[in-house]
């Protein structure tokens, strides 16, 4: 039992695997809001599962990504950030109350976490470059 409690912490230690698992849950909400368009027979919903499937597919080669290029954490979170927005307008456009409000303060949050880890990706490739030379 030990055992399985040291693997759970591990998920939320390991700074690799709780970015993707981060990028991972973007991508399924996107892919949610796309099953919500189908049900309501709206054609939109086509670009939302697009969307989610791509996000969803590159977040689970964030690994290796993050490895080559460091400031690739802030732009998933730059992109989670418009994906959410244009989730926000859709449910403005559909007159919904609290759901839009929730969405832009996701997009906030998301678009403050792009700024921080891509500065500090960009530092990180620097400081590596200057390493190699």
């Amino acid at each position: 039992m030990y055992i399985e409690r040291k693997q759970d912490r591990m998920l939320f230690k390991n700074i690799e695997r709780r970015n993707k698992v981060i990028h991972m849950m973007g991508g399924l909400l996107i892919l949610l809001h796309a099953y919500e368009k189908y049900s309501v027979g709206e054609p939109t919903y086509i670009y939302f599962a697009v969307s989610g499937l791509l996000f969803s597919l590159i977040a689970l080669l964030h690994e290796k990504l993050a490895k080559n290029y460091p400031w690739i954490d802030g732009v998933f979170f730059g992109i989670e950030g418009l994906l959410s927005i244009v989730v926000a307008i859709d449910y403005f456009r559909m007159e919904k109350k609290a759901l839009p409000y929730a969405y832009l303060v996701a997009a906030a949050l998301q678009f403050l976490a792009a700024f921080k880890k891509s500065k500090r990706g960009i530092k990180r490739q620097e400081q590596h470059s200057i390493h190699v030379e």
